[in-house]
Parts: C-alpha cells; structure tokens; sequence
C-alpha cells in the first residue's frame, strides 16, 4: 500500500477548469470535531458537500447533528444502527446525486455495506459516471454472506479508489479485487485540542487512562485485574457502556474501590481534558474471532497529549503505538500491570515514550490527512472519461 504523494500546499489540478466537485458520504460526520477532514479538504480548494447522518451512536451514546457553522454538510435520516446495516433516506440522496456534476463520490463505508450498495446503485441511475472510492478498516478477512459479498465484488472492481486506517485491509481489498488507487489514511488528531503540558514524569503511583466503550472486548476488565496487582496503581475510566455495572462489581470483589473512579460517557468536546490529569493510557483490547482493533484513535489522541500507551499487541494497535508506547499480549492481566510498573521502575522510560509519542503525532494531523486524501482524489479522477458502468 502506498500513500499517494501530496506537496503540502495544495491546490486544485490544472487539468480542471473548476474546482473538484466532492460528494463525500461518511455517517460518522455526525460528530463535529471528526469534520475536520472536509474542513481541510475545502480549504485546499475541493467543492466538497458532506453527507452524514443526522442521528448515530457514538460512543455509547446518541449524537444529534450540530453544524457548528458547516454549511457544506447535510444531514440526512438514517435507517438502522449498525454501521453496515444501514441506510441513508433514499429520496434524499436521490436529489443531492442529480443536483450537481459530481467529479468524485468518496463513500465513507464498508464496500460489503449496505449504505454502499444504496449509495452505488442511486449513482447509476442519477450521477451516471462519476468515479468513486470507498473506504475500509476490515483488517480480518472474511467472506459474506450474499448480498454482502456480491455488494463488495461490484463495488471494489469498479471503484477508482480506495483508502484504509490500517495497512492489512488495504491487503484484503487487493486481494478481494480492487484495481483502483489505494493509500493508507489513518485517522486524524486535531493537534490543536490535543496537545501536552508541562509535567513531571510519574514516580511513586500511576495513574492509568481508559477512554473507550465498556463492552468486553476493550477489556477494562483485564485492566482492572492489572491494577488489583500492585498497589502503586490506579485506574481512571472514561466512557459508558453494557459493561458498566459487571464491571463495578469486579472492582468491588478485588477491593481496589478506592483507586478506580468510573466517570461514564465523556461528551466528544471534554476529552482533550481527560489526558492531562493521566500518566498513562491503557488499551487492553482482547481479539474476538470476528474481531480485532482497527485503529485506535485514542492511541493518537494520548500521544499528542504527551501521554505514553500501553496497549495490547493486536489488530492495527502495534503499528498505532510504535515508539510511543508499550506492547502486551491481550487479556493478560499480569503482562499489562509488569508493564504499567516499568513507568515506575525504569527512568526515563515516561520520558522517552512520551517523545516519540509526540514526534509521531504530525504524520496524525487533519492536514496530514486531508493532503493524502486529496492526493487520492487527484489519482481517482485522473483521466476520469465518466464513462457508464
């Protein structure tokens, strides 16, 4: 996989007589600060309109549109929850593909999903010939059921385009048939809410952050059992979920209530809060058979937060973390807390992590991103002759 190579200050393709004319479709625009992507794009002169949900759980709770002064996004009805099981109001985007020569539609979903198939099947009929590109974080390979796995064929033979947060499903859409360009396009950190302050490294106690969903495979339980093994450790937990009340028994049945502290859900805007007041951020995920960790936003988030990151060597975390943390195997209790300790026992090793942490965080900028993306959309569109499928 490569990444499309983007100069800095970027500017619309001479080979254009107008500015490039971007349906971008993603439902998890529903959150205002992950806008940032097309806020970049749009100042790099893209004629960009987001579509996105006007409802959509994220995480764990319920998030309602807001345009915060994004007058390029529309919000649409969604039906269904999960994010491959559902659809935008078809009537809706039927309107928005016939209002305009889109020269490229970017489907921020699943190929396999649903909202890809309703999304590719209104453009034939409405924006006949407009290239696409899809996205994808599926780093198992699996095969689908039909309709889903005749949905993802059509889509990834056809598309001039692909981007992936992880470097093994850009593998997999290669090998399930994609032909068009692809590039690795990790998700992005705004570095101006994230940032560090000015702190000493942790010396006699440490306080671990967990900032995610309480279901069990991010495994705060593994966590909890951790921190149950050596007293100089506690645990602040940041987010809600179907876990939460088993997990509050298990602290109660370690006795260790008086070094965890539950906070609940965390509004997206009050997380850059959250960093300063940890020494280390935990991400204990445990591997299912069906899955495993696609990315790891709070990884980059805590990084440029100048927090370090102890993680579990799975899915796409390893290649997250690299220098700017530690790596364990998942759903062990007793590997987690020798390395939590080594914060404590070895210095300079806060320091040092912190540092790479840190030196690593511009290549996880909204600029950053948005140039590899742009250069993804310069490709896809290169030579475009909107011919019909």
């Amino acid at each position: 996989m490569r990444r499309v190579a983007t100069s800095p200050e970027h500017v619309p393709s001479p080979s254009l007589q107008r500015p490039m004319k971007v349906l971008r479709i993603s439902h998890s625009g529903v959150v205002t600060a992950w806008r940032e992507r097309e806020r970049q794009l749009r100042h790099r002169g893209v004629d960009l309109t987001l579509v996105t949900a006007a409802r959509w759980e994220e995480g764990g709770s319920m998030v309602d549109f807001v345009a915060a002064g994004d007058e390029f996004v529309l919000p649409v009805r969604t039906a269904g929850r999960h994010p491959n099981l559902f659809l935008y109001d078809p009537r809706t985007l039927w309107q928005i593909l016939g209002s305009a020569r889109w020269d490229l539609i970017d489907v921020h979903e699943e190929p396999f999903g649903l909202a890809v198939a309703e999304v590719l099947v209104l453009r034939r009929l409405r924006a006949r010939g407009a290239p696409f590109v899809v996205a994808s974080a599926q780093n198992l390979e699996k095969r689908y059921p039909p309709p889903f796995r005749w949905f993802e064929r059509w889509s990834l033979r056809r598309a001039a385009g692909a981007y992936t947060c992880n470097v093994e499903a850009g593998r997999i859409l290669t090998r399930k048939g994609l032909h068009g360009e692809l590039v690795l396009l990790p998700l992005g950190v705004d570095v101006e809410r994230f940032h560090p302050i000015l702190r000493a490294a942790p010396s006699t106690s440490l306080t671990v952050g967990f900032v995610g969903r309480l279901i069990r495979h991010k495994g705060v339980d593994v966590l909890l059992e951790a921190v149950a093994l050596d007293g100089r450790l506690r645990a602040e937990i940041y987010g809600a979920g179907p876990e939460a009340d088993g997990l509050a028994a298990l602290v109660g049945r370690l006795g260790i209530e008086d070094r965890v502290t539950f906070h609940g859900h965390v509004q997206e805007g009050d997380i850059p809060a959250i960093y300063p007041g940890v020494d280390v951020l935990a991400v204990p995920s445990v591997p299912l058979p069906g899955w495993v960790e696609q990315f790891g936003r709070v990884v980059i988030e805590a990084q440029a937060s100048g927090v370090p990151v102890v993680a579990s060597a799975s899915g796409a975390l390893p290649d997250v973390v690299g220098e700017g943390g530690l790596l364990v195997p998942p759903d062990d209790p007793r590997a987690l807390r020798d390395a939590l300790v080594r914060f404590l026992d070895e210095p300079g090793l806060w320091e040092r992590l912190r540092a790479s942490g840190l030196a690593a965080g511009p290549g996880y900028s909204w600029e950053s991103v948005a140039d590899t993306q742009m250069g993804l959309y310069e490709a896809a569109t290169r030579g475009s002759n909107r011919e019909d499928d």
